[in-house]
């Protein structure tokens, strides 16, 4: 299990120790990692700009191959993760913002295919 001394689940920047949570020491240099800032600490691959492999990533699509690898991931992801139903129960708010997130991403992936597939076709 992957819980803290109270019996809560560890943050991403606990496992990572990217240090960029509030207060981090990190911070000034990189500023506060979104998934710090939107108390996302269970769901930081759907989220656009947390670190991976040491660097900022891109939109949650961009990242995808590098975070399905990865420790957090492997845990807290909602389809997949060992603590899956933990996450879901332990931090509830959580959970309904990631689902929003994901309706979010797969809504601008329907859009991008949407006008791609418009702009295609008038080009024939």
């Amino acid at each position: 299990m992957n819980d803290d001394v109270d019996g809560r689940l560890k943050n991403c920047w606990e496992i990572c120790c990217c240090e960029r949570q509030e207060n981090g020491e990190k911070v000034a240099e990189l500023g506060e990692c979104i998934a710090s800032r939107e108390f996302m600490g269970h769901s930081c691959w759907v989220l656009t700009g947390t670190l991976g492999c040491g660097r900022v990533q891109g939109t949650a699509e961009e990242k995808e191959a590098v975070c399905s690898n990865c420790e957090v991931y492997m845990l807290y992801h909602r389809g997949v993760g060992t603590e899956r139903r933990r996450v879901s129960e332990l931090y509830p708010e959580e959970d309904m913002r990631y689902s929003g997130v994901l309706i979010k991403n797969m809504s601008n992936r329907y859009k991008f295919l949407s006008n791609y597939n418009s702009w295609a076709l008038a080009k024939r």
